[in-house]
């Protein structure tokens, strides 16, 4: 930590993973760099862009704490090339597409310092980008394993800060669309708690060449595997909710298919599983889809 003031800094190290976007770089590491936050450690790993990333990198590199460009195994192992070089007491990484606001670092210190059990905070995020609406996404951040599986929490990943030793293992490549999620997941089942903090933290760029524009399809085949995995991790209730929001899952696809036979065999095995979500707005929005389809085939 760093003395300002008379007051002891957190060091906050943020990691860039970086490939091709140099369109957008330049406007995140001024995010970064702008905040001018006195105890930052910033690196950037570049997977070895042929676009203007590494010229626009080196415009900076006397303000970056270090950075390479070179061929990795993706953007999960680019982080976690980062993190292991990472000294600092609170981590975050921001994709090369992404920015912080203002304020933002100010915020996260003063949060750790002040709660001093805190090891995991999150921040609202902005979407924003050419063709889509701004809007600010108010986090509600992953309150248990069940709940993150039953995706239930809304927490835009540049909102999210840890105590550096508690991703100090890295991110797992097992899943390279839904990783942030499944460090999620493991940290809930090991005890740990997300924290939220009502500010606006990062924006959340949209485009078309984005994972959440262009290969959505994957991060939700990727998801509905991770509930899979983890669902016999959980017990009692919790285990049977998980399944139940996977079950109606399959059922809105199905229903949207236009097989709402299909659809409604799978709603009534997420109720004969989960019967106290019968009081839960998914089961009722599930039904409401089936019976429209029902008046749209019949009318």
């Amino acid at each position: 930590m760093s003395l300002t003031n008379g007051f002891m800094l957190p060091k906050i190290s943020i990691v860039t993973p970086s490939f091709n976007q140099g369109k957008f770089i330049e406007e995140t590491i001024r995010s970064v760099l702008d905040q001018n936050y006195p105890n930052l450690e910033y690196i950037i790993i570049d997977g070895g862009s042929t676009d203007e990333t590494v010229d626009v990198i080196r415009r900076y590199e006397d303000r970056i704490d270090y950075w390479v460009s070179e061929k990795d195994r993706g953007q999960v192992h680019a982080i976690n090339k980062g993190i292991e070089r990472t000294t600092g007491d609170i981590f975050g990484f921001l994709n090369s597409d992404n920015l912080y606001l203002p304020g933002t670092f100010d915020t996260v210190a003063k949060y750790f310092q002040d709660h001093p059990k805190a090891e995991w905070v999150c921040g609202d995020t902005m979407m924003f980008g050419e063709g889509h609406k701004t809007e600010v996404i108010e986090t509600v951040v992953p309150k248990s394993a069940a709940h993150c599986l039953s995706w239930a929490y809304t927490a835009p990943q540049p909102g999210h800060f840890w105590k550096r030793e508690l991703i100090a293992g890295g991110f797992d490549e097992a899943w390279p669309y839904d990783f942030d999620h499944d460090l999620y997941v493991r940290l809930l089942l090991a005890g740990h708690r997300c924290e939220h903090i009502p500010q606006t933290f990062a924006g959340y760029r949209l485009h078309e060449a984005s994972k959440t524009v262009a290969e959505n399809y994957r991060q939700i085949a990727e998801f509905e595997r991770s509930a899979e995995v983890y669902e016999d991790r959980l017990y009692g209730a919790d285990r049977r909710w998980c399944r139940a929001t996977r079950f109606l899952r399959r059922s809105f696809a199905a229903s949207e298919s236009g097989d709402k036979k299909e659809g409604a065999r799978w709603l009534m095995r997420a109720i004969a599983t989960y019967p106290e979500g019968l009081m839960a707005r998914p089961f009722w929005g599930c039904a409401r889809r089936l019976l429209n389809g029902a008046r749209n085939t019949t009318g």
